[in-house]
C-alpha cells in the first residue's frame, strides 16, 4: 500500500558501518500525526530533505521504503 505523506524529519546513523536513517513524516491526510520508520539506505531516497511529498510504501503495517513524490510533470 501506497501514501501519499510530507517529511517532517532525518537523522541519519551509522550501524556497524552502514548507513541507516531514521525518518519522520505525517500523511497528507492526517497532517498532525507524526509516524516515524528507521530503514536502511537503500530503502529512501538519499537526498530527501524536510519538507518533502513522499510516498510512503506499507506491508503489513510496516514501512518498507520512502520514496519522493513523483512532481506534476512525472508520470
Amino acid at each position: 500500500m501506497n501514501v501519499e505523506a510530507r517529511l517532517e524529519g532525518i537523522k541519519r546513523y551509522t550501524i556497524h558501518g552502514g548507513p541507516y536513517a531514521q525518518l519522520w513524516f505525517s500523511h497528507l491526510d492526517d497532517p498532525e500525526t507524526i509516524h516515524e520508520a528507521r530503514l536502511p539506505e537503500e530503502a529512501w531516497d538519499n537526498d530527501l530533505q524536510v519538507g518533502d511529498r513522499v510516498i510512503i510504501t506499507y506491508l503489513l503495517r510496516t514501512v518498507m521504503e520512502i520514496r519522493r513524490a513523483p512532481g506534476p510533470d512525472e508520470s
